[in-house]
């Protein structure tokens, strides 16, 4: 999904404002206001990693994610000690449990259908400890969505790179897609890299019936995505 515009990933969010210390500082009071004695972390879709990094300050932490560029950042941001593992959120199975496992950033949106939300929901529950922590960032509510799209342009800069990314969304029945351009400027030349994401809109009691499928208690809390709801959910 980022095979070609991973390495530029934290630089256009970090430029956008996305603050991951007091995000996983906000996911830590999450767990311990449930799971005081919580000890480990999953993170499920971890990306570069970028919350791993300050979440192992609490945690014995580890990573799951389906794309291997991700997960190359992410071993050059964190120490080898930490298991960063390509796998599938639909299938995943690591041989063990922890305290607490989180799915953030709308991951979960990348899920085709229902039945593909809850073989990953399930998966995520089938690694929790008893009276674990979920933590679940969905992706936009159908009724929040914008038509016929939008546009959107972010300008980040280093000194030995520039990058403007502009993505244009659209959506086909309850199917969004994001095509992101990225003019990437250095002293060798300007490359033009382009990303496609396919995003499903879940309803609500669809990811709520995908955490009561497996076994978890949940509350609904407000996203920090406009438009979007946080599922906090512990395995019983």
């Amino acid at each position: 999904m980022f095979g070609s515009t991973a390495h530029l990933y934290d630089l256009i969010y970090e430029a956008a404002g996305k603050d991951y210390a007091a995000e996983s500082a906000e996911l830590h009071e999450l767990i311990e206001a449930r799971n005081p004695s919580a000890m480990s972390l999953l993170d499920v879709a971890c990306g570069t990693g970028a919350h791993l990094a300050h979440l192992r300050d609490w945690y014995e932490v580890a990573g799951v994610d389906v794309d291997p560029a991700m997960l190359a950042q992410a071993r050059l941001r964190l120490p080898e000690a930490v298991p960063l593992i390509e796998a599938d959120m639909r299938s995943f199975s690591l041989g063990r449990r922890f305290d607490a496992v989180i799915c953030l950033f709308s991951s979960i949106g990348y899920m085709a259908s229902a039945a593909e939300l809850q073989s990953a929901v399930a998966a995520m529950a089938d690694h929790l400890q008893t009276g674990g922590v979920l933590i679940l960032d969905g992706w936009v509510r159908p009724q929040e969505w914008r038509d016929p799209g939008t546009v959107h342009v972010e300008v980040a800069e280093r000194p030995e790179v520039s990058v403007v990314r502009v993505a244009r969304s659209r959506r086909q029945g309850r199917t969004t897609h994001l095509e992101m351009h990225h003019l990437v400027a250095t002293l060798d030349g300007v490359d033009h890299l382009v990303d496609h994401h396919t995003l499903t809109l879940f309803a609500p009691d669809e990811y709520e019936a995908a955490l009561a499928g497996a076994g978890l208690d949940f509350e609904v809390l407000p996203s920090p995505m406009p438009g979007r709801d946080r599922y906090v959910a512990t395995r019983r």
